[in-house]
């Protein structure tokens, strides 16, 4: 089974922050004001909960936990 998850944003002008590794320093996430946080500025709690790849997890844990797992 497959399960995806999508992180939208923009592209910040410079780079902010030195969490995470590749785009992190670069990508705004959607909901964060122009000139917001970088990804590469928040924590690891944070980055997960709206990564693409937190998404796709926690969909394929629900459902695994739907199908008795």
């Amino acid at each position: 089974m497959v399960r995806e998850g999508q992180f939208e944003g923009r592209i910040a002008i410079v780079r902010r922050g030195s969490g995470g590794f590749g785009y992190d320093p670069i990508f705004v996430p959607q909901g964060e004001a122009p000139g917001g946080r970088t990804v590469g500025l928040m924590s690891s709690d944070e980055k997960h909960a709206l990564s693409h790849r937190g998404k796709a997890a926690r969909a394929m844990a629900e459902y695994l936990r739907q199908e008795g797992w």
